[in-house]
């Protein structure tokens, strides 16, 4: 699993501040699901990012990164959706660049949902 790698990796505290800064901004109903690459974060709305240790960074890839607003210039990637985000320390300018990408996702995601709602109607 790549939570093991993750946590035995010498980026692991890192990892794990970044980790529940995301899930305390997601809030109460964040959920978080382990595969063998990656570890994914959730909730109810819709899956927000996956983050992951690299040798010198810790990785996240914001699932809708290609259909937010990015005002704090951290992502990068030409992906049809996924735009990647490196975080070497969990500073400030990170932080809240972080709160940042997770309220815009939680928007694109209630707009999107609506969206599905109404064409099933």
């Amino acid at each position: 699993m790549q939570f093991d790698k993750d946590l035995n990796s010498d980026k692991a505290e890192l990892f794990l501040k970044v980790r529940d800064l995301i899930m305390k901004s997601i809030g109460s109903d964040a959920k978080e699901k382990l595969s063998e690459n990656i570890t994914s974060l959730y909730s109810n709305e819709g899956g927000f990012c996956y983050i992951k240790t690299a040798d010198d960074h810790i990785r996240i890839g914001w699932f809708r990164g290609a259909h937010i607003d990015d005002k704090p210039k951290q992502l990068f990637g030409k992906g049809k959706t996924i735009r990647g985000h490196k975080i070497y320390q969990l500073d400030k300018t990170q932080k809240e660049a972080v709160k940042y990408y997770i309220q815009q996702t939680k928007m694109f995601l209630i707009e999107h949902n609506e969206i599905m709602k109404m064409r099933k109607r």
